[in-house]
């Protein structure tokens, strides 16, 4: 709740961008870089606890279904922003070190890659896959220069728990003509109003990158989500 000045820097690529207030934003009051590509996004990494450790430190109220989605959300943020991603190996497979936070001196058994996550949590490894493939077939989400980014990437207002932005124009020759990206961070599923008809692309765990599914008025973005919609 009242991140969305912080999330908004992560998706421009930490640039100057006209609809981000950089007086909200929780750790930098300034844009630091020149190009979006110069910004390095991610939520976890070799350092510190894993994705799925510290959403469960840092909620232990949540249950795993809870857990499972805030998990994908916080990557499909990363893999929907401009700029590099990163992804800590094995957090496709919600991978763990049993809570321990700075495991350099820690023996396999903590810090290794057990296989066998990627059987159990099948479904999260087949929606990062849908996510490397996203933002692969578009580029539109990694457009290389700042003036473009600030040309086509506008933010729309919301209430406290969604990011909503649009990328329009055909982005870095993307072929989706205009993308609508909606994040829902609360609990409950969510209407927004649109304009226009739409193809659905990613709603919840489901992705269509063909758009068969056409929508318009009112779209119903589901909990703990990433929604995704474009025109040809």
């Amino acid at each position: 709740k009242n991140k969305q000045e912080s999330i908004k820097f992560g998706i421009v690529g930490a640039i100057q961008h006209p609809d981000v207030n950089y007086n909200s934003i929780n750790y930098s009051n300034t844009p630091w870089a020149n190009e979006p590509w110069q910004s390095i996004n991610y939520v976890s990494c070799h350092d510190n606890h894993t994705l799925f450790d510290k959403l469960k430190i840092s909620r232990p109220d949540a249950d795993v279904e809870t857990l499972i989605a805030m998990d994908k959300l916080a990557n499909a943020i990363v893999l929907t922003s401009q700029g590099t991603p990163f992804l800590h190996a094995g957090a496709e497979m919600l991978r763990t070190k049993n809570g321990k936070h700075n495991s350099y001196n820690l023996p396999d058994s903590i810090n290794q890659i057990n296989w066998n996550w990627k059987i159990e949590n099948q479904e999260v490894f087949k929606y990062y896959k849908n996510l490397i493939r996203l933002r692969k077939e578009h580029p539109a989400f990694y457009i290389a220069n700042a003036k473009e980014v600030r040309e086509k990437v506008k933010f729309q207002q919301t209430n406290d728990s969604l990011v909503s932005f649009i990328i329009d124009h055909n982005a870095n020759n993307d072929n989706w003509q205009k993308i609508l990206v909606i994040y829902n961070a609360s609990n409950k599923k969510i209407d927004y109003k649109i304009d226009g008809v739409w193809h659905k692309a990613v709603s919840g765990s489901t992705f269509d990158f063909e758009g068969l599914q056409l929508v318009k008025d009112t779209i119903q973005v589901p909990a703990l989500s990433m929604y995704v919609a474009f025109q040809k």
